[in-house]
């Protein structure tokens, strides 16, 4: 037999030897993994201010963009990939598993048949980045208005627009509803209470001078109601009141202040005329009109912010009409014509300024707050506890990642749960041990025990808006992840814009704030550290739980959500690749294995033809 004809018989049985149904298969990529965000822009860095070449320049920075906008890197940060796997079918998991690590590396093994394509799409889109970062350093840089970055331009254009259209809307969204808080705010001045409880009555011949004067000052001054609304109550009413609880007038006051019955109580005290009468008679040298007969009574401790803001200056502009009103009235002739002539010549002899010095009102803050420190905590404070709360829950991603490769089920959702809980235990010690370093006390209401209720307060605070927080990045994350820093802001807004100012100076939307988590706990806050009115309590406590409850109560029914949404958009994503990669073998492979499976090709091509 001839060289020709073994030649011939060994191609015959090489033929012979291939199935036809034979398709190269690609390799899976098993290449070093990404690198981390922070190790990514410090190589683009350093390839910036070095000395390379343009070409080499331009495939690096290629690459850490494709890698940086990469929306699998957005996923993986937030975790939607790993929580939404939990709730994948049993016979989706078949013949394939994926783990990650403690350092967020994931990693995923399967077969590669007609059936698993489109799960393997996924693993090799790293690989075709890389493919295609590598292809471009075949091309010259072009300039931007050339013709042939004609199309690139137009996708740049649209991709700045509407970049630009979700940071509007995302904006006018959160700050609006900030803004709109202070929008009209001095034309509902009039939705503020105040009392004017004016105790003075007549006693035998002595008519009440001074409570008539007053009465007609908060009922004849137009000016006065653009400031508030003004409940007058005479001596009759608020002597009922009083005994009905056992109070003394006074006492009933007071109480009435502290129950928030009214931000603030114009007071004229109990015979205030006759008071001043026997003064005017005996002439002694201790009384003293400015201060001992009229009362204005308030509590800071009720609502710092909205006290010191408006409520104490309303007062003031009260006060100083006041004065400008009582010089006109004839309250000081009225008195004097109880007076016989030879009293008047005593009092003027002796005791001149009480003729001449008109009633003022004593200031009587029930609940006074001295110490400034407060206002970190109570107010810019409370958007800081939002955000941590937010950080809480970027920061545990990583290990809720593993527990998400190792725990599967509802076993995976309560140890997320109890994760979540934990941290927000922790940071609500954080917040009360920052007061305490700063000397704010906690036992002015609950004692030593105070420390343990303001720690629960902080803790409600925490896991409500947290709870309500983990939702929303949910929801976003599935929608466009690049949505997901808007969460923060929008949390923040709604949950500061009622509780730092009055509600009912703010417009009727912004009543949700008696249902907002932070709102409840400002009130809560105040209890603890100034010892106001109890009676919310149950109120603010309850708010706080419906909201924890309810918020992740919610959890896992938006992690089916979030994988069913996810197993939609990969599988829209996959069905082109595997179109192409049923016309071409080689996408999606390394230059080496691309190579090799031409070569192979060409052979097979060749050993048919002979």
């Amino acid at each position: 037999m001839s060289r020709e004809d073994n030649h011939s018989l060994s191609t015959e049985s090489l033929a012979e030897s291939v199935p036809e149904s034979f398709i190269p298969e690609p390799v899976p990529y098993d290449g070093p993994q990404k690198k981390s965000m922070v190790r990514r822009f410090s190589s683009a860095a350093s390839l910036f201010f070095s000395a390379v070449d343009n070409e080499s320049m331009a495939a690096n920075e290629e690459n850490n963009y494709l890698e940086l906008m990469d929306e699998q890197h957005l996923n993986d940060l937030f975790c939607h990939d790993q929580l939404g796997d939990q709730f994948q079918k049993d016979t989706d998991t078949e013949g394939r598993g994926s783990t990650v690590d403690l350092d967020g590396h994931k990693s995923s093994v399967g077969t590669v048949d007609g059936r698993s394509r489109a799960t393997s799409a996924a693993t090799t889109t790293r690989t075709r980045k890389s493919s295609i970062s590598a292809s471009l350093m075949k091309f010259r840089k072009i300039n931007y208005w050339d013709e042939d970055f004609k199309q690139d331009r137009k996708k740049i254009i649209m991709t700045f627009a509407e970049n630009y259209l979700w940071l509007i809307l995302g904006f006018m969204a959160s700050l609006c509803i900030y803004w709109g808080a202070y929008y009209r705010r001095a034309t509902r001045f009039p939705n503020i209470k105040f009392g004017v409880f004016i105790a003075d009555t007549d006693v035998g011949q002595l008519p009440a001078i001074l409570g008539p004067v007053v009465k007609g000052f908060f009922t004849q001054v137009p000016a006065l109601h653009k400031l508030g609304t003004f409940d007058i109550w005479d001596f009759d009413r608020i002597n009922l009141l009083a005994q009905s609880h056992n109070n003394t007038i006074s006492q009933e006051v007071n109480r009435q202040v502290h129950h928030h019955k009214y931000w603030g109580i114009f007071y004229v005290r109990e015979n205030a005329t006759l008071t001043w009468f026997q003064a005017l008679k005996s002439v002694p040298t201790t009384f003293d009109p400015s201060n001992t007969l009229l009362e204005v009574v308030f509590e800071t401790g009720r609502d710092y912010n909205a006290v010191t803001n408006y409520i104490s200056t309303l007062i003031n502009r009260i006060l100083s009409a006041y004065a400008s009103f009582i010089p006109k009235t004839p309250l000081m002739p009225s008195l004097l014509l109880t007076l016989s002539a030879n009293e008047l010549m005593s009092v003027l002899a002796n005791a001149p300024g009480l003729i001449t010095t008109m009633p003022n009102w004593q200031i009587n803050d029930l609940i006074p707050v001295p110490d400034l420190i407060v206002l970190a905590p109570l107010q810019i404070g409370l958007i800081y506890l939002v955000i941590f709360t937010f950080f809480q829950f970027v920061f545990t991603i990583e290990i809720q990642m593993f527990i998400a490769s190792k725990v599967k089920g509802w076993r995976f959702i309560l140890l997320r749960m109890l994760a979540s809980q934990f941290s927000y235990l922790v940071l609500s010690l954080a917040f009360i041990l920052l007061n305490l370093a700063f000397g704010m006390s906690f036992t002015t209401t609950f004692g030593n025990l105070g420390f343990l209720v303001i720690l629960c307060f902080g803790y409600l605070l925490m896991s409500s808006v947290g709870s309500s927080i983990e939702i929303l990045v949910l929801i976003f994350g599935a929608i466009n992840p690049a949505l997901i820093g808007f969460v923060m802001i929008f949390v923040s807004v709604v949950n500061v814009s009622p509780t730092i100012s009055p509600i009912e100076l703010c417009p009727s939307f912004y009543r949700y704030g008696y249902g907002i988590p932070v709102r409840n706990a400002y009130d809560l806050f105040h209890v603890a550290y100034f010892n106001a009115w109890k009676g919310t309590v149950g109120l603010n406590i309850g708010v706080l739980f419906i909201w924890i409850v309810l918020s992740n109560a919610m959890i896992p029914f938006l992690l089916k959500f979030v994988a069913a949404k996810k197993a939609k958009m990969e599988q829209a994503a996959a069905e082109p690749v595997i179109e192409k990669e049923m016309a071409d073998p080689t996408l999606g492979m390394n230059a080496e294995t691309a190579a090799n499976t031409e070569n192979n090709a060409k052979i097979l091509a060749d050993t048919k033809t002979s």
